[in-house]
């Protein structure tokens, strides 16, 4: 099982790293896939599982929108409430599924248990799919 470090071991680890690999690794967890070195993919878990802890609780901002416009009167502070709800509700599912795909490839990848990147898929080849039917006659 791959060492996940705690949070002052991550943040003196993580502030030993240069610039173009810090914003390696959090680039790597906001696309949702796995870092390019093993020996970052710790680093990476710990960043993917602090995202997914912002945006497990981000949709709650969308009530408190409407409570801040309560003075618009309550049917527009609801109707903005409702709103703000949903739509940070899906940013917030969009990014937290990502940060947990990152973290799944991540801790397979800091196990040695394969790349955890999703491979190209060399069965078909690269051009329109299917090939053109020759005209007959």
């Amino acid at each position: 099982m791959a060492r996940i470090p705690d949070p002052d071991d991550h943040r003196r680890q993580f502030a030993a790293l240069d610039l173009a690999q810090r914003r390696a690794i959090v680039r790597a967890v906001n696309r949702g896939v796995a870092v390019d070195k093993r020996k970052h993919a710790p680093l990476a878990v710990v960043i993917a599982r602090r995202q997914m802890r912002l945006w497990r609780w981000a949709w709650l901002l969308g009530p408190v929108i409407g409570l801040v416009q309560i003075t618009a009167g309550w049917q527009a502070a609801l109707l903005n409430a409702l709103i703000g709800t949903t739509m940070l509700g899906l940013v917030a599912r969009f990014w937290y599924l990502r940060a947990s795909r990152a973290e799944a490839a991540n801790l397979a990848f800091a196990e040695g248990r394969g790349r955890g990147r999703p491979t190209k898929d060399v069965s078909r080849p690269a051009g329109r799919g299917r090939p053109r039917r020759r005209a007959r006659g």
